[in-house]
């Protein structure tokens, strides 16, 4: 499957040229209902969670109150010690919507490669009953294991209670308003509670805030085109698009041995131009 990134011109440079992605603290994306919406959704439903056959009884209702404080704590404070960061990607590589609020270019990656290069990719649910039935199933499953993992551990906390409120955590952030839904998102997703995580965070400034982000490596291999957006001069923004991604084509071949390689430059057939 086929991926699409929405940016500016400097991040299409920056990410061709040094072969990295920025992760972006999701505290400052454009959502500001990030997190909240999904962490809501689970609270109701470990509160109305009933036991079944796989659930440990005599911990159950511990094992509620655990993560039902674990999942309260992190909303109140938007998790702000040890917040996501969150790399967004689109299945629609040519939707006005898009180009209008991230920027006039785009860049398409492999989703293979990405999953077995770069991070797991979680797609995003926007629909009421889409996300109700998951949240159902995975707020069980939290209150299962962790009940589970109390009885292991004789009532103390132990890494599979902090595992499963963790897996909790990632999930609300893949639960979006509905009004987001044009935009057939999927997200790389990664955490300072991630046990291989080793990335120094830094700061970007973006209007008046100081964005946190984290970069994260990224073989060549898994761009396969970049489209110039809409544009007042787009045929001279796509001939030096080609110019400069032909110039990183022919440094990768050499440098790999792979003279196949190649990055399609494209550009959207949407016939937009902003008036006055």
């Amino acid at each position: 499957m086929r991926l699409y990134h929405y940016t500016s011109v400097a991040a299409v440079y920056s990410i061709l040229k040094n072969r990295k992605i920025w992760i972006t603290d999701i505290r400052f994306l454009n959502d500001s209902k990030e997190l909240h919406i999904g962490m809501e959704l689970l609270l109701k439903n470990i509160v109305s969670a009933s036991p079944n056959i796989y659930s440990n009884h005599e911990y159950w209702e511990m094992a509620k109150s655990f993560l039902l404080n674990e999942i309260s704590n992190s909303r109140m404070c938007v998790v702000g010690e040890d917040p996501l960061y969150v790399f967004s990607l689109s299945s629609d590589g040519d939707c006005l919507s898009q180009w209008r609020a991230y920027g006039s270019y785009a860049i398409e990656f492999d989703s293979t490669i990405i999953e077995s290069e770069v991070s797991k990719l979680q797609k995003c649910l926007y629909r009421d009953d889409e996300k109700l039935i998951s949240a159902q199933e995975h707020a069980l499953d939290s209150i299962v294991s962790t009940s589970n993992a109390f009885r292991k551990y004789n009532g103390m906390h132990g890494p599979d209670t902090i595992n499963a409120s963790f897996s909790l955590y990632l999930q609300a952030a893949i639960y979006k308003h509905i009004g987001f839904q044009e935009e057939k998102e999927s997200r790389i997703i990664i955490s300072p509670y991630m046990h291989d995580f080793e990335y120094e965070v830094k700061y970007r400034p973006k209007g008046d805030l100081l964005v946190p982000y984290v970069e994260l490596d990224l073989p060549l291999e898994c761009i396969k085109s970049v489209t110039v957006g809409p544009h007042p001069s787009q045929e001279l923004a796509l001939a030096s698009m080609s110019e400069y991604v032909r110039a990183i084509e022919k440094d990768w071949q050499i440098s790999q041995g792979n003279i196949e390689f190649f990055i399609d430059v494209k550009a959207s057939k949407i016939p937009y131009r902003p008036v006055g």
